[in-house]
């Protein structure tokens, strides 16, 4: 079946939120259940890959600069982040030894600290010990991850609706970035073996 197939449509059809965790809508030939977190990684991620292809970064300089320290080695890994990084929206600057400073973030983390997201990806390619071919790829992929909503977040039925036809807009939607599934599908016919009804 297509993608197209299988897309919920809204008319009418609510959406509902599992534990803060899964989200589940009605389809032509059952039910689906989607994984929030992994469904928004896999829509901020092809929104990342879209910034690099266009080179159009939307940065949200901060009103105040921060000064921001790290460990020797995170400042050395960072170092060579930075042209990477800064394509995807932030701003920012070596100020030296082990500081950095920072005038703008990628629009829509302004709610998340700074300092813990950028020790995050770095931990992260640290634990991965790859930069690939494209390190701004590979940072794409790590923003997403660090950025999506969590589990245990609640949505209300409108962003709910907005993460489904957005999961649906992207060119894989039936994966997040590191191929783990965003959603699984019980067809009528699942359902009723599972209720012994054939």
């Amino acid at each position: 079946k297509s993608w197209d197939e299988e897309k919920p449509s809204h008319n009418g059809i609510v959406c509902y939120q599992l534990h803060n965790r899964y989200v589940l809508s009605h389809l032509k030939t059952g039910l689906l259940i989607i994984d929030q977190q992994r469904a928004h990684q896999r829509i901020l991620y092809e929104r990342y890959l879209e910034v690099l292809e266009k080179q159009q970064a939307q940065c949200q300089q901060k009103l105040f600069p921060e000064t921001l320290e790290f460990s020797p080695a995170d400042a050395q890994l960072l170092g060579l982040s930075l042209d990477a990084l800064n394509k995807l929206g932030f701003d920012l600057r070596y100020f030296g030894q082990h500081t950095f400073v920072v005038h703008g973030i990628p629009a829509g983390t302004e709610d998340i600290d700074c300092k813990r997201l950028l020790e995050n990806m770095l931990d992260d390619m640290r634990h991965e010990q790859e930069l690939k071919n494209e390190p701004a790829e590979h940072f794409a992929r790590l923003l997403a991850r660090h950025t999506a909503i969590k589990p245990g977040q609640t949505l209300a039925e409108s962003e709910m609706r907005a993460l489904v036809d957005s999961l649906f807009a992207t060119s894989l939607p039936y994966a997040a970035p590191d191929g783990k599934p965003t959603m699984i599908t019980y067809s009528i016919e699942d359902l009723d073996k599972r209720f012994k009804r054939q």
